[in-house]
């Protein structure tokens, strides 16, 4: 009987110990990028422009006000890039009389940072865990088949909540073989019901909060949460 493509890799059990070659393929095109550079929409980025981090952006805000709902004390950003705006003091005060960096605006005690793509961020704080943890731009990044270990890895250092925000069309950016960096395109049912079905499996309490894009700029992305509210 001939071999189905790919038949044997779904049935494959992966996990952070044993990630999919797939997955281990990606993270070396991304160490490579982080460190080389890309092309995005045909434009020439500098290694020091690429993957900046900057998809947190229009993120903070809402993110803020989570903090503040949940008494957020620490937060880990899994998935950071190279977390370029988590230093610079662009923010507001609460008094509004100067710029401050992310901690302060926020207002938290800790932020951890890991991506492991970028290698000054690339160790896994293993065995701790956060009051949120927040992935922007990240799911979409991941194998379909790497999926569920991911996500319970989220569920897992998180203590209150999970903010997610997930693309469903194709980035900008390609990896050197010349594939989208958007490896997994799926629509809102199928996130929503894999965080679901983890949370359900894992038997945790941690909320997650979703915001799922449908293009790029999207002025209505779908917001789902599991808070109820």
């Amino acid at each position: 009987m001939p071999a189905v493509p790919g038949f044997g890799d779904r049935m494959m059990t992966y996990s952070r110990a044993n990630p999919s070659p797939r997955y281990d393929e990606l993270v070396g095109f991304y160490k490579q990028m982080h460190a080389e550079g890309t092309l995005e929409q045909n434009k020439a980025l500098s290694a020091a422009e690429t993957f900046t981090g900057m998809s947190l952006l229009p993120h903070i805000t809402t993110i803020k006000s989570l903090i503040d709902k949940f008494g957020i004390r620490t937060v880990l950003d899994y998935g950071a890039g190279k977390a370029k705006f988590y230093s610079e003091p662009l923010f507001p005060s609460a008094d509004g009389t100067r710029k401050v960096d992310l901690r302060t605006f926020w207002g938290v005690d800790e932020i951890r940072l890991y991506d492991p793509g970028y290698e000054p961020l690339s160790k896994l704080p293993l065995g701790e865990t956060f009051d949120a943890v927040i992935c922007t731009d990240v799911m979409e990044h991941i194998p379909e088949q790497d999926m569920d270990w991911v996500i319970d890895e989220l569920y897992g250092f998180a203590r209150k909540i999970i903010y997610v925000c997930i693309a469903t069309y194709p980035a900008g950016k390609a990896f050197p073989n010349g594939e989208n960096v958007h490896v997994t395109l799926k629509n809102v049912r199928w996130w929503v019901e894999k965080f679901e079905n983890r949370r359900v499996a894992l038997g945790t309490k941690v909320d997650y909060f979703m915001l799922v894009f449908a293009e790029n700029n999207d002025p209505k992305p779908i917001l789902v949460t599991s808070a109820g509210n």
